[in-house]
């Protein structure tokens, strides 16, 4: 196929961009490059892989009524070789599992005055993350945020 108003094909085309682009790019970038695109997609990673999840907010109920809402932050620092490919699978189960087990802490705990502690949840998520994904699949659970606010009445 040839381009519009030019004598050279599209896959010329291509080849000319991409020696312009080499040509300009900074020295060792295009092995970078080579080197990336030679990669299978879903190989293992060098360095540790960190999955972002949704943030979680749940109501905090005493008796009848929803007295203040509590909200983590979270993120997963997999093991090294675990990328995010292999996660993805069960993001959803593992996101149900947590919400399961921050209501059931919630729930122990709902009397004091501050129901999240951080230390005690990140152990409790870790051994949730084992059971759900396997053990040694996620290396740490990292609490970017937790709160905890009264309802407005």
């Amino acid at each position: 196929m040839l381009l519009r108003g030019s004598s050279i094909s599209e896959r010329a085309a291509r080849l000319l961009l991409a020696v312009v682009l080499a040509a300009a790019a900074p020295a060792g970038a295009g092995r970078a490059l080579a080197a990336e695109a030679v990669k299978p997609k879903g190989e293992a990673v060098d360095g540790p892989t960190f999955i972002q999840l949704r943030p979680i907010i749940l109501p905090i109920v005493e008796g009848n009524r929803v007295t203040r809402t509590a909200g983590l932050v979270l993120a997963l620092e997999l093991e090294k070789g675990k990328t995010a490919l292999d996660f993805e699978p069960k993001r959803d189960k593992l996101r149900d599992a947590f919400i399961t087990e921050i209501y059931t802490y919630i729930d122990q705990h709902s009397e004091a005055t501050r129901v999240l502690d951080v230390s005690a949840l990140k152990a409790r998520l870790q051994q949730t993350s084992d059971r759900v994904l396997g053990q040694g699949f996620v290396h740490a659970i990292l609490v970017e945020q937790a709160f905890e606010r009264p309802r407005a009445p």
